[in-house]
């Protein structure tokens, strides 16, 4: 069972309408069994209403509405049908699981004077992934690399490979791709069209700010992550750390992305509103890039005021843990 623990703190709801919109992960549909849970569990604790976003579900979907369809497609066809939804709320809370917290945080950059309080990502490669996961290794080697041969055969056909991602015969049809960050081949990452601009690397000065200005407008930004994933690579990425190119493990402040205050990280942490939790139980995988969007506690805190609806939320864990280990699809 996956345990994921999203905090989202001081949200004044008594005077405001909030709604939650929640972004499935790669491989996913919108109506997988563990995001209907989680649904039900936030909608039947707090009073929020849940909105799962149907858009761009599992794989076997037409090449250009199936979830790993290219990002620079998939971000400006959920937006248009998240302000759709936004527009009934004061403030909403936006929660994106795997892709679908990469997804969020390119909606949130795009967005001008959006509506969006806290943005919780859940298992979600925020720095990208930089490995390559062993069951994506055996998937698709016979379709590349048996051809490589030799004493340094395993790193030739794992090089190999990593290349392959970033070329646009792979970037033009598979998503994860597109958050594919590499610090060995970062001359590779830069020419592609997605990350760097999502990272503010790249682009005009004139919206690189507007992007920064609208990340920066968030009031609270939640990562979940752990070292049991078995998919995201570092998995550090989840709460924005990770690997530099001999191999070292970084912390989220000690990133280029943060230091250079590339998109308002460091904006943001500098003023509080950053919250990171690390989870023993966070895996993002079922097998290979197929992953899994089972949401097990949610613990919401409004204005430390545990008499409210919304509140009730806080404090229900063995209840939800006892539902879910009835309810896992894994």
């Amino acid at each position: 069972m996956f345990l994921l623990v999203l905090l989202a703190s001081t949200l004044g709801l008594q005077a405001e309408k909030v709604g939650l919109l929640y972004m499935h992960g790669c491989g996913q549909s919108f109506d997988h069994p563990g995001n209907v849970d989680f649904k039900n569990f936030v909608e039947q604790n707090t009073g929020v209403t849940v909105h799962l976003i149907d858009a761009f579900n599992d794989l076997a979907a037409p090449p250009t509405e199936s979830s790993i369809t290219p990002m620079w497609i998939q971000v400006p066809a959920i937006l248009e049908q998240v302000k759709n939804i936004s527009a009934q709320y004061d403030k909403i809370i936006a929660v994106g699981y795997s892709q679908g917290g990469v997804i969020w945080r390119a909606m949130i950059e795009d967005w001008n004077n959006h509506n969006v309080d806290t943005f919780i990502a859940m298992a979600s490669p925020q720095h990208g992934f930089a490995d390559l996961p062993q069951d994506f290794l055996v998937t698709i080697k016979d379709y590349v690399i048996d051809s490589i041969q030799g004493a340094s055969a395993n790193n030739l056909r794992h090089n190999f490979l990593k290349a392959f991602l970033y070329s646009k015969k792979v970037q033009n049809v598979f998503s994860p791709s597109n958050f594919f960050l590499e610090p060995a081949m970062y001359n590779l990452y830069k020419n592609t069209r997605f990350f760097p601009r999502l990272n503010n690397e790249v682009g005009p000065d004139s919206e690189k700010q507007r992007q920064k200005k609208n990340f920066e407008r968030l009031r609270k930004f939640v990562m979940v992550g752990g070292p049991d994933d078995g998919v995201i690579n570092p998995w550090q990425s989840e709460i924005f750390g990770f690997r530099t190119v001999d191999r070292k493990i970084v912390s989220m402040n000690e990133t280029e992305f943060y230091k250079k205050n590339l998109f308002g990280l460091r904006t943001l942490d500098e003023k509080g509103c950053t919250n990171s939790r690390t989870e023993q139980n966070s895996n993002a995988g079922q097998q290979g890039l197929q992953l899994s969007g089972s949401t097990n506690l949610l613990e919401v805190h409004h204005n430390g005021k545990s008499n409210s609806k919304e509140d009730q939320v806080t404090g229900v864990q063995a209840e939800q843990e006892t539902q879910l280990e009835k309810s896992d699809p894994h």
